[in-house]
């Protein structure tokens, strides 16, 4: 016991370093029992003290000051993501702007069929919107979901639709369309039953009215 004491807490530095791993290495009771049980048992109380308000208060107030700092840098990281995809939004839209009045050759503030396929036809417009994530390879289909059926797009649409086609298509996108699908299955479905009915009326009227020849 004397050689293990001495071998531990002999002089300042055994004594830091041993103080050091009783606080970090969670072994504390292999340090401390043994001055406890051989040395003397009034030692207990500076290692309940210590144990206590170092290795149970301090190290985990000092380990949630790291968890607050971390989070906080988290937050930042957040924030900042959120304003550059803001700013690159803005940008992409202003440039957008710029493309429709470079394609409204007119002036009248839309574009006719003519003018969207003569620009999508551009290699420059074409490789700048697969850099946004737009594949405008097949310009008649990408006039066509441009387009709401009037045969021209005007600038607020130009914008929106072309932003709301770049990149892959997103689920809050994608709900809407299935659920007017069902909605059309349902119309198609009652109008199946509607002709149906219609049909074994038709059937119904054809055989009494040729009981009534006979």
């Amino acid at each position: 016991s004397r050689a293990w004491a001495n071998s531990m807490y002999g002089d300042g530095m055994k004594s830091f370093w041993t103080i050091f791993e009783l606080t970090f290495s969670g072994c504390w009771p292999n340090y401390a029992r043994r001055i406890i049980e051989e040395v003397h048992p009034l030692y207990s109380l500076f290692y309940f003290l210590y144990v206590y308000i170092v290795v149970f208060v301090v190290t985990r107030i000092v380990a949630a000051l790291f968890l607050k700092e971390t989070l906080a840098a988290y937050a930042n990281d957040a924030e900042t993501m959120v304003k550059e995809r803001t700013k690159k939004s803005h940008w992409i839209r202003q440039n957008l702007y710029a493309l429709f009045e470079e394609a409204d050759t007119d002036g009248d503030g839309i574009l006719d069929d003519d003018e969207m396929r003569e620009l999508f036809d551009r290699p420059k417009v074409k490789l700048w919107l697969s850099e946004l994530g737009v594949d405008a390879g097949d310009s008649e289909s990408l006039i066509e979901l441009l387009d709401s059926g009037d045969g021209w797009v005007n600038r607020d649409d130009f914008v929106h639709g072309l932003t709301r086609l770049k990149g892959e298509a997103r689920s809050q996108d994608l709900v809407p369309v299935y659920n007017h699908v069902k909605r059309i299955l349902c119309h198609v479905k009652q109008l199946h039953k509607t002709a149906d009915s219609v049909a074994q009326q038709s059937a119904n009227h054809e055989r009494v009215y040729r009981t009534c020849l006979v």
